[in-house]
């Protein structure tokens, strides 16, 4: 519990000292606040968190000790090539230590040159990414998150008009690491301009009605087992554990949800009055736009195979939030500047601390090397 507590407190502690440098933006002549992007700093977290995650004991986490034991009867083939590939290296070596170094290297690599590229304060992405728990996600489904961080990297090339099919070889590099992957086709169907708040409530609506009936969810499943082809094999012994409801959630982890609708509902808002900064507002819109779609996946939540799905969607808010929280810093408006911020940070503390505190993913107590 300590390592999870230090952990935010850090990076925040961080912020402080740092006091959020003030930045020259000469491109409009006005002072633009709260930049920083130390490659030190970066580069000090980097090493912080992959050093945690390399060196963690089998007992942090649900799948750990699977992985090991893949490693140790060298029954890994029926993983994807790339994670086979990865096993192959720690097994020549007879280290499954070398195994996690180079898995959270790939991972943690791919999130910090996201970042390096697209957010303005680097601090503050590594808070988010924290935070929305997509880092402590990566003690468990590893495999996945690695393509995950693929994508999230790499998504210029999708919101490049000249570069946008480059983004259908990065998918296929993904499906080396996740087979999962295969749905992130759908990506090419997400508009770059930002949704009508029309359609955003309504759906908004619908997804809370529909969160609670599970035979809703069920028939999306069956559907999704047709969708997904040789994704779908992969689970063909458990295909009622992935594509049907298996998780049960109630009104308390609907409220997050909620939550994060709101804020998304405030943005629309507060987007129509837009700021001159230099940052990179279409990936802030579509982030905007996979953020919302995220939220609408649950009202078929409880399905494994959704959860999956969600993850890539998620580790978008590391890029939503952090260009929300550049452009609330830099307003003129006193409350857009202190209070808004403040709710929000609020919200993600008590949500990633209420993960903490019910041991989600059976991450809770850290080990080290046990």
């Amino acid at each position: 519990m300590l390592v999870y507590t230090l952990l935010p407190i850090l990076v925040f502690y961080g912020l402080v000292l740092q006091r959020l440098t003030i930045k020259k933006n000469f491109y409009n002549l006005q002072t633009e606040r709260y930049t920083s992007q130390k490659k030190n700093t970066l580069m000090f977290c980097f090493l912080l968190l992959w050093l945690l995650a390399v060196f963690k004991g089998l007992t942090v986490g649900t799948d750990a000790s699977m992985y090991y034991q893949f490693f140790k009867s060298e029954n890994y083939e029926i993983f994807e090539p790339g994670i086979s590939f990865i096993y192959n290296i720690a097994n020549k070596y007879n280290n499954y230590i070398l195994f996690s170094f180079i898995v959270y290297l790939i991972f943690l690599f791919f999130i910090s040159k996201g970042i390096e590229k697209n957010c303005p304060n680097y601090l503050i992405s590594i808070l988010f990414f924290i935070l929305t728990y997509v880092y402590l996600t990566s003690f468990n489904q590893v495999r996945q998150l690695i393509a995950v961080s693929l994508i999230f990297c790499f998504i210029n090339f999708l919101l490049s008009k000249k570069d946008r099919y480059k983004f259908v070889v990065i998918i296929l590099i993904a499906l080396l690491f996740h087979r999962s992957a295969i749905f992130l086709f759908l990506l090419f169907l997400v508009p770059k301009s930002k949704f009508n708040i029309k359609y955003i409530i309504p759906f908004f609506i619908l997804t809370i009605i529909l969160y609670f009936i599970s035979d809703f969810k069920d028939f999306v499943g069956k559907f999704i087992i047709n969708f997904s082809g040789f994704y779908a094999e992969k689970y063909e012994v458990n295909t009622k554990h992935f594509f049907s409801v298996n998780k049960e959630k109630g009104i308390v982890e609907l409220m997050p949800v909620i939550f994060q609708m709101g804020i998304l509902v405030f943005t629309h808002f507060y987007l129509d009055a837009k700021k001159n900064l230099n940052i990179n507002y279409h990936l802030f819109y579509f982030s905007y736009n996979i953020i919302t779609i995220n939220l609408c996946l649950y009202a078929i939540a409880g399905i494994e195979a959704v959860d999956r799905i969600q993850l890539y969607l998620s580790v978008f808010n590391i890029y939503f939030y952090s260009l929300l929280f550049h452009q609330l810093l830099n307003d003129t408006n006193k409350y857009m500047v202190r209070l808004v911020p403040f709710l929000i940070l609020l919200f993600w503390l008590v949500y990633y601390f209420l993960r903490i505190l019910t041991n989600n993913q059976g991450i809770v107590p850290y080990t080290f090397l046990n």
